[in-house]
């Protein structure tokens, strides 16, 4: 999937959930149930292709659609053939 388009409220659940906010933190600032949160999860999820958060965050950040998260630097988008895995971690 090479193009994918967030909502606007997807695009600031994302935005609060890499700030490290837990979904009932995200639903109140959002003025939306914890169910909700899980169902636009779901949703993101779903149209990505992927069975959990965690390939939901890595294919987002691969997109360039999740912000980097605080106190994290943004890697080059080309990867040096020195890099081992262990350096993403």
């Amino acid at each position: 999937m090479s193009h994918l388009s967030l909502t606007p409220r997807e695009r600031a659940l994302i935005g609060l959930l890499v700030a490290g906010h837990t979904d009932a933190m995200a639903a109140r600032e959002l003025h939306i149930s914890e169910r909700s949160v899980t169902s636009i999860m779901r949703s993101l999820m779903d149209r990505v292709g992927v069975s959990n958060r965690f390939q939901l965050g890595v294919a987002l950040g691969t997109l360039r659609i999740a912000p980097v998260p605080p106190g994290m630097t943004q890697r080059p988008s080309t990867a040096d053939s020195s890099d081992s895995c262990a350096d993403s971690l």
